[in-house]
């Protein structure tokens, strides 16, 4: 059942997820903000991609399985589109952060990260990540989604 202190780390997560809908940008290649919903090995997801700079982004995301919660905070590289056509359409990036577990012992470890972001249209934004993490015991997820770019 959902407690006081998973629901107060899930609206934290939530939140910094959010608060990246606050920034608007020019939509040049890898100059794009989203907020999004998906799902994972893990269950249901809420992510999202706040640019920090031309090829650096944030790229968090809460998952849960509604009876505990996993917060993945990658600060991420954004390649170029490899299109030689010059749609920027496709978006590759790869990253580390931090792992954070709301259940167990060991709560926080290192995040791996690497994935696309498929540009469907300007405002629409199809995502997915393979995320390797080691707290503990060695863990790999992977994450489908969609968002609304900004």
């Amino acid at each position: 059942m959902l407690n006081l202190r998973n629901a107060l780390i899930a609206g934290l997560a939530l939140s910094t997820v959010a608060a990246t809908a606050v920034q608007a940008s020019a939509q040049s290649a890898n100059d794009y903000n989203y907020i999004g919903v998906g799902g994972s090995d893990e269950g249901f997801v809420i992510n999202g991609k706040a640019t920090l700079t031309d090829n650096l982004s944030l790229r968090p995301a809460a998952l849960t399985e509604f009876d505990d919660f996993t917060f993945l905070i990658p600060v991420t590289y954004d390649f170029n589109s490899p299109s030689q056509t010059g749609e920027d359409q496709l978006l590759p990036f790869a990253g580390a952060g931090l792992r954070v577990d709301t259940e167990g012992d060991e709560n926080v470890g290192l995040l791996l990260t690497g994935g696309v972001d498929y540009r469907i249209t300007e405002k629409w934004v199809a995502n997915g990540s393979a995320n390797l993490s080691f707290i503990g015991e060695t863990e790999f997820d992977f994450i489908l989604g969609v968002g609304y770019s900004f």
